[in-house]
């Protein structure tokens, strides 16, 4: 797991935002899952497969997975977390669940087993006709700018050619995508979610984030501490972990609206900085330009004052230094004002 996707792990693991997740994605913001709702379970998924007459065994960890209770139904909700898009999402996602079907269903033979209650059939297949699992859910919290990925397996599938009466045999695997950066109801999230999202969707727009600063400036001036360093993390801001321990508001929180004040204060500073570096270095580049154009002047005139000692005429002159007639007249000009002031 990346940086960011253990920090994103970490930061769900409290059970309000998880049942804010879930509520907003699935429920449209109603409280429908409570945070006492939410269970732990292990995320480590085994596989079990046979080759030959080998047993093999591997070890798979989801970001996230908890066991949530839903009315009198108990289902499991898994997220994953991506920072890029996997192409392969929908495949990846369809064996992640698969497996946990089967650690379910490997669960309950070992029950069985115990119990010494199945015959017939049932003995065989290792479960009873009556035996049910869990359903499991999977939701993908994207945090980049846009999932143009497939969000099925269906958009994996070379089917071109495949015939009309075959293609309602494929089984098709819906992929659940919530984009961060572009999921327009953060308005209903009622936990510090709604300051994560709102964040992340305005990093790179200075007023952007200067308005959404000051519309949740409550919220914002006590920021839980690993919501700021999620924030910090997932938009690449530097300049937030810099400001960290200036802007600490308590043990557990941060001034996170003092932070977006103070970075956009330092990159107005930077960029005034900038532009008078760049006045300067102009400044100073003109004045050379200009002293050389003075300098070239000065030495045209000390020249043409020598020709016009020697009584030489305006074409002559002009021939002699290269200059236009009129450009010669125009000085000789100046030079006869200059010598009588």
């Amino acid at each position: 797991m990346s940086r960011k996707d253990v920090m994103t792990a970490i930061y769900l693991q409290d059970k309000n935002r998880f049942a804010d997740l879930i509520n907003v994605y699935c429920f449209h913001g109603k409280a429908v899952i409570r945070p006492e709702d939410i269970q732990e379970i292990d995320s480590t998924e085994i596989h079990v497969h046979r080759r030959e007459k080998n047993l093999y065994t591997s070890k798979k960890y989801r970001d996230l997975a908890r066991k949530v209770v839903c009315g009198t139904q108990f289902l499991i909700v898994s997220v994953e977390d991506q920072s890029r898009v996997d192409y392969a999402m929908p495949i990846r996602v369809m064996g992640y669940d698969a497996n946990r079907y089967e650690k379910q269903l490997m669960d309950r033979k070992q029950e069985h087993r115990g119990k010494k209650d199945l015959i017939g059939s049932e003995f065989l297949s290792g479960i009873s006709r009556d035996d049910r699992f869990l359903p499991v859910i999977t939701l993908v919290l994207y945090f980049g700018k846009h999932w143009d990925g497939a969000r099925s397996l269906g958009e994996l599938l070379n089917m071109d050619a495949l015939l009309p009466e075959l293609r309602e045999f494929v089984a098709d695997y819906p992929l659940y995508v919530l984009e961060v950066g572009s999921y327009p109801h953060v308005e209903r999230f009622r936990t510090d979610l709604r300051l994560v999202f709102g964040f992340l969707q305005n990093a790179d727009k200075k007023e952007k984030l200067r308005n959404f600063a000051e519309m949740e400036r409550k919220g914002l001036e006590n920021l839980a501490e690993d919501a700021y360093d999620l924030i910090s993390v997932l938009s690449d801001t530097e300049e937030l972990k810099r400001l960290k321990k200036k802007n600490q508001a308590g043990k557990e929180t941060v001034n996170m609206c003092k932070a977006i004040d103070d970075m956009i204060a330092d990159a107005r500073n930077e960029g005034i900085s900038q532009g008078i570096s760049r006045g300067i270095s102009q400044g100073i580049s003109q004045g050379i330009t200009r002293g050389m154009q003075e300098g070239r002047e000065e030495l045209l005139k000390e020249l043409l004052r020598k020709k016009l000692a020697r009584n030489l005429d305006v074409e002559s002159i002009a021939r002699e230094l290269e200059m236009d007639v009129e450009e010669v007249v125009k000085m000789t000009n100046e030079l006869e004002e200059y010598d009588k002031e």
